[in-house]
């Protein structure tokens, strides 16, 4: 089922015996499961699986009022297909409604394909439907509202937590939210995952931007990057560099060079920062941190830093 089938059929108060929830953004699904509850005049009733409260339900002489049960990854029931039907159906659990959550449903299985017109998927929504329901959160203008959700890795509950830490913080501060969001981020106040920005610090480093290779080094080390292949990578670009810049010109450089066109053009657009003997140097220096690596010679959080003071700064040992 679309979600916009779903939102047709909350709409129109039509509910079905037993919902299905799948995908990355259950603060979003919550909100259905809210409203679903709401129209039933309940609240929602979490419970570890289906067979937790198969029995009760069959005991109609307990059921006062129609329920709503939220079961959250019951892997037991997605083999248990001799009960699928009674509740697809609603012969169990009568004017109680059951709401299945399942983070990943494999696509190719059995469940999967019996219950396709009964599942409804929850994806990460885009950065500019977010803003639209961060203006309507708090007010904070569209082009914020994208900002905001990038930053939060279009994750809505995340989103909601620093939308709640921004009004606390413009009401401390009586000041507009506009002025709250900047200060947030100029203070970083509102966290921001590390990316894995691997490529542009090789990239920052072979154009010898010295600030930029420092500030993309730290954000490696954050999400814990390996530094042998920090290695492996600065190796093979400067020796592209280096091949390239000592090849010249010519309509043969690839034939000179044994690099595939590719490889040379990314070669050419770091440009000239190094000399050749500064190229050689580097190689040098790279392959002898590699192999001091592995001997034990070297302690691996120590040996980028070694790497960029010797390249960079042209460090002479």
């Amino acid at each position: 089922m679309q979600l916009y089938e779903l939102k047709e059929q909350l709409l129109k108060k039509t509910l079905q015996p037993l919902y299905i929830f799948t995908g990355e953004e259950m603060a979003v699904a919550n909100i259905y499961i809210d409203k679903i509850a709401n129209i039933m005049n309940t609240k929602p009733i979490r419970a570890e699986s289906v067979a937790s409260i198969y029995g009760k339900l069959q005991n109609k002489s307990l059921m006062n009022k129609a329920n709503c049960y939220v079961i959250r990854d019951d892997k037991e029931y997605l083999s248990q297909d001799k009960v699928w039907d009674n509740l697809n159906n609603g012969i169990v659990q009568g004017d109680n409604i059951i709401i299945l959550l399942y983070t990943n449903i494999d696509k190719r299985s059995k469940f999967y394909k019996h219950h396709s017109e009964l599942l409804t998927e929850f994806n990460k929504l885009t950065p500019q439907v977010l803003a639209k329901y961060i203006k309507k959160e708090i007010g904070l203008d569209f082009k914020y509202g994208e900002q905001l959700a990038e930053l939060c890795n279009c994750d809505y509950s995340r989103i909601m937590l620093e939308c709640d830490k921004l009004k606390h913080l413009a009401a401390a501060r009586n000041c507009d939210i506009h002025i709250a969001y900047i200060s947030a981020i100029k203070e970083k106040l509102i966290y921001a995952e590390p990316k894995d920005v691997i490529f542009e610090f090789i990239d920052a480093v072979c154009k010898r931007e010295i600030k930029r290779s420092y500030k993309l080094y730290d954000e490696l080390k954050a999400i814990g990057e390996n530094p042998l292949a920090i290695i492996s990578l600065l190796y093979t670009n400067f020796k592209s560099i280096l091949l390239v810049q000592s090849a010249g010109e010519g309509v043969d450089i690839a034939k000179r060079t044994g690099l595939t066109p590719w490889q040379i053009k990314l070669a050419k657009e770091k440009g000239i920062h190094y000399s050749i003997s500064d190229l050689v140097r580097a190689i040098k220096i790279i392959r002898k941190t590699e192999k001091e690596i592995k001997t034990g010679n070297i302690e691996q959080d120590m040996a980028i830093d070694f790497i960029l003071v010797s390249i960079l700064f042209n460090y002479i040992q």
